[in-house]
């Protein structure tokens, strides 16, 4: 196994983990066991059954996770995260997931995807906004660009295109539905209060 396949399948199983451990079940589970439950649980989704593992099976299903999902499955697994700098981060990767995603699928005449293959405006940009969101105090965003970034330019993975570091599809979804969510919750707060 090659070092992308390595790291592609330790992301999908430790994405599938922390699903798993998010059920009403875990939840009063001290923290002690949860890393270690999530330790186990990893490593039998990595385990090969009959040639591949089912880490391997989904990850050809479901495609590599991004950095940014590698950083929030990171984050997942702290207890004391910003809460605000984590609705920040997923507020800034709703609008990446805006910006790329229906532009790529052919609606407009520009298509961003393609700034990702070494576009110097483009790693200029990211750079401006890395250090913006930085300067902003906004650690979580910067280090996920940034990570992104270090990883596009040493070819961390199988992906030649910057934005596969950046965002993946479901982690796009997950955004938006998370920021969708927030949104609701606002918006029934302000005009059903209790």
């Amino acid at each position: 196994m090659n070092f992308t396949d390595f790291t592609g399948t330790t992301g999908i199983a430790s994405a599938v983990t922390l699903l798993i451990l998010q059920l009403r079940e875990f939840a009063g589970m001290r923290r002690n066991y949860k890393l270690g439950l999530a330790a186990a649980l990893t490593i039998l989704l990595l385990i090969p059954f009959g040639g591949l593992s089912l880490a391997e099976i989904l990850r050809g299903l479901l495609g590599d996770l991004s950095i940014t999902s590698l950083l929030m499955l990171v984050l997942a697994l702290r207890i004391n995260t910003d809460v605000l700098q984590q609705r920040n981060l997923k507020i800034f990767i709703a609008l990446m997931a805006l910006v790329l995603f229906p532009f790529a699928l052919g609606v407009g005449m520009f298509d961003p995807y393609r700034l990702g293959f070494g576009n110097p405006g483009f790693i200029a940009a990211l750079l401006l906004i890395s250090l913006g969101t930085y300067y902003l105090r906004q650690t979580y965003i910067a280090l996920s660009i940034t990570l992104a970034a270090l990883a596009w330019s040493v070819g961390w993975g199988e992906a030649n295109n910057l934005w596969n570091y950046l965002i993946d599809p479901w982690l796009g979804i997950y955004a938006l539905g998370s920021v969708l969510f927030i949104l609701g919750k606002a918006v029934v707060r302000r005009f059903f209060p209790s």
